[in-house]
């Protein structure tokens, strides 16, 4: 007996059975404006059967981009992202949750929220050099270490970078998603926002099927 689908496998295949079921009626009609109806019926369902072949055949990754501060037990937003989580995981059926996450800090509020329901993994990078990134300061006195330094004047941003620690960051990443995706279908990745569209494309470059959010 087929296991049944879920996810987005299962609304692909709801939509292939209502213009199947179309078929029924179609070839009542005829003229030029039936045979273009059938015509787009007919290509539909051939997308959609090839869709639905490569979501059963590929692995999803669900990214959700968040400010990092959001990630931490006791933040004043935690039900509304707990909230989020639940809805992406039920939505696409995702038997594990990734994260970026750092060694050196409390757990997060996704691995508390995955105990008991789903699987989870950092996939996170070590406290090491060839990661290490500007740290998370207004670039004013006393400032950080990025390419200007301290500025007395200077209105307060957040210098991004250095970009190849970020990329080092991204392809660390990569790998940690592959090994623990080994054992999965669909995975939620809870991801710092800057990541988003890199990381998506990064994926989604190596054949996972990718939807993101924020």
């Amino acid at each position: 007996m087929n296991k049944p689908l879920k996810g987005v496998a299962a609304l692909v295949q709801d939509r292939i059975d209502q213009l199947k079921q179309m078929d029924e009626w179609l070839p009542r009609f005829e003229g030029a404006e039936f045979d273009e109806l059938r015509r787009q019926h007919d290509e539909e369902l051939k997308q959609l059967e090839s869709d639905l072949r490569a979501e059963l055949e590929s692995r999803r990754l669900v990214l959700f981009g968040v400010a990092h501060t959001l990630q931490d037990v006791g933040h004043a937003q935690n039900d509304e992202f707990k909230r989020r989580l639940s809805f992406l995981a039920d939505s696409y059926d995702a038997t594990t949750i990734l994260e970026e996450w750092t060694e050196d800090r409390p757990a997060s509020l996704s691995s508390v929220f995955a105990k008991g329901r789903m699987d989870y993994r950092n996939v996170g990078t070590p406290p090491e050099s060839q990661f290490k990134t500007f740290a998370n300061a207004p670039i004013i006195y006393p400032g950080h270490d990025g390419t200007l330094g301290p500025c007395h004047d200077a209105p307060p941003m957040m210098e991004y970078g250095p970009l190849d620690s970020q990329e080092n960051r991204e392809l660390q990443m990569l790998k940690n998603i592959k090994d623990a995706m080994q054992n999965h279908h669909v995975g939620l990745f809870i991801v710092g926002v800057a990541h988003l569209h890199s990381m998506s494309m990064k994926l989604q470059g190596s054949l996972y099927r990718v939807a993101a959010y924020t």
